[in-house]
C-alpha cells in the first residue's frame, strides 16, 4: 500500500498517540520534504555544506517513519554531493514525492480512525 513508509514503525516509535503522530507528520510534510524539494538553487548557489545539512537533520526523521529508500538515496548523494546531486536531484524529487503522498494518505488514514473511536 505504501510506498515509503512503515506504519508499524510510526506508531512504535510514538506509542500510538494519533495527535502526537498527526502533528510530526505534518512538520515532516511542511518541513523537511519541502526543504529537501527545494535544493536546487542551492547547488547552483555551490551551497554544498547547506545541502549536507539539510540531508544530516532529515535522515533521522525519515528512519523513524521507515523511509529507507529515501535515506539511501540521500546517503548515495552525500558521498559527493557536487557530481552526484544533478544526477540523483530527479529521482530524490520522485521519491519525497511518493513519501509526502504516502504520509498525506496514513494522516488521513489516522484521522479516520481517530473520528470512529
Amino acid at each position: 500500500m505504501y510506498k515509503q513508509i512503515k506504519p508499524d514503525m510510526i506508531f512504535h516509535y510514538f506509542d500510538q498517540d494519533i495527535d502526537l503522530i498527526n502533528e510530526i507528520l505534518e512538520l515532516v510534510v511542511d518541513l523537511n520534504i519541502q526543504d529537501l524539494k527545494n535544493l536546487m538553487p542551492l547547488y547552483e548557489l555551490g551551497e554544498v555544506a547547506a545541502i549536507k545539512q539539510k540531508f544530516h537533520k532529515s535522515k533521522p526523521v525519515f528512519g523513524f517513519l521507515g523511509a529507507s529508500g529515501v535515506n539511501q538515496h540521500i546517503e548515495t548523494i552525500e558521498e559527493d554531493i557536487q557530481n552526484r546531486f544533478p544526477i540523483y536531484h530527479k529521482e530524490l524529487l520522485v521519491l519525497l514525492d511518493e513519501l509526502e503522498k504516502d504520509l498525506q494518505a496514513f494522516l488521513k488514514k489516522t484521522v479516520d480512525r481517530k473520528d470512529l473511536s
